[in-house]
């Protein structure tokens, strides 16, 4: 049986690893055993690999243990939610640097090594992302792979305006600083989606984020996903903008990015309302969005579908 760990167990730090890889999970057995499989296979790393069952998952305990590694435990909770795995699954780690991966995403090689060097050339940032290379729902790489991680050198910057300004980065991306990490509270269980970028803001407070110009993962685009759902996106937007401005310890100099980062997000979910073919609420948003910020047309895709979207509104 592969090692498990209750939820209100930590290991020990003691013989920690140099990396730890946190894998939140539901009933994605085929999907996650490959994710795990693609951590297992970086070169160079001395990791180990926590799989968090949101919900007991007998399929995907089978496949786990299949790939014979001591290198990876499992632990499991009463199912209840993406973030609350992804927390147990990160706070049940050791290692001092903790790398996100979601259970339909699968690591590049060479993609943990660069992120880590790169974390050690800047001492000062808390966080390295890479770019997400998209593939399909049968696991086919689409677009140019770019390149490689391994030869990547990392541009570190401040994270804080980038992220107040709407950068987004996609969680199976990042590897950080535990402490950093540990300091924001963990990803907020109550909301239903938004929940990363939350703690990206939160993390934008500690220090510089260092970016990696080279796909790190590949980033599984399939039916289902939560993070494309625009409507659980508008309704946890309030909730997500609220707990990030108006708290007390959120720096005094993001305060003036309030309406520009929510003209980003409210664009954003027009965005995917329009891929859904909700053209109606689609361009609300996209009214909503450019009235809070109009240097939004300066993009002139969007300048064009704002445009229609007024055009036929009238």
């Amino acid at each position: 049986m592969l090692p498990a760990s209750p939820p209100s167990d930590r290991p020990p730090a003691e013989g920690a690893p140099l990396v730890s890889v946190a894998i939140p999970t539901r009933g994605r057995a085929v999907w996650c055993a490959e994710a795990v499989a693609s951590a297992l296979g970086q070169e160079g790393v001395d990791l180990e690999v926590v799989v968090a069952l949101d919900g007991d998952d007998p399929e995907t305990r089978a496949r786990l243990e299949a790939l014979a590694d001591p290198r990876v435990r499992v632990v499991v909770q009463a199912a209840a939610g993406r973030s609350a795995a992804r927390n147990l699954a990160w706070r049940s780690t050791r290692a001092a640097r903790i790398a996100f991966l979601d259970d339909d995403d699968r690591l590049l090689p060479g993609s943990l090594a660069a992120r880590l060097e790169a974390l050690a050339r800047h001492p000062e940032a808390v966080l390295c992302h890479g770019r997400a290379l998209p593939m399909d729902a049968s696991g086919r790489p689409r677009g140019d792979a770019g390149p490689d991680p391994r030869s990547a050198r990392g541009r570190p910057y401040d994270a804080l305006v980038a992220q107040c300004k709407g950068r987004s980065i996609l969680p199976s991306t990042v590897l950080v600083d535990r402490t950093a990490l540990e300091r924001t509270g963990g990803f907020p269980e109550d909301l239903p989606t938004g929940e990363d970028w939350l703690v990206f803001l939160r993390l934008s407070a500690g220090g510089p984020f260092v970016a990696l110009d080279a796909p790190v993962v590949l980033y599984r685009k399939h039916e289902g996903q939560v993070r494309w759902d625009p409507a659980q996106q508008e309704a946890a937007l309030p909730t997500l903008l609220a707990r990030w401005f108006d708290d007390p310890a959120t720096p005094e100099r993001a305060r003036p990015y309030r309406r520009r980062l929510e003209a980003r997000l409210t664009a954003y979910v027009a965005r995917n309302y329009r891929r859904l073919g909700r053209l109606d609420d689609a361009r609300r948003c996209l009214r909503v969005a450019v009235a809070k910020d109009p240097r939004l047309l300066l993009h002139p895709r969007r300048l064009r579908n704002w445009l229609g979207a007024v055009l036929r509104a009238t």
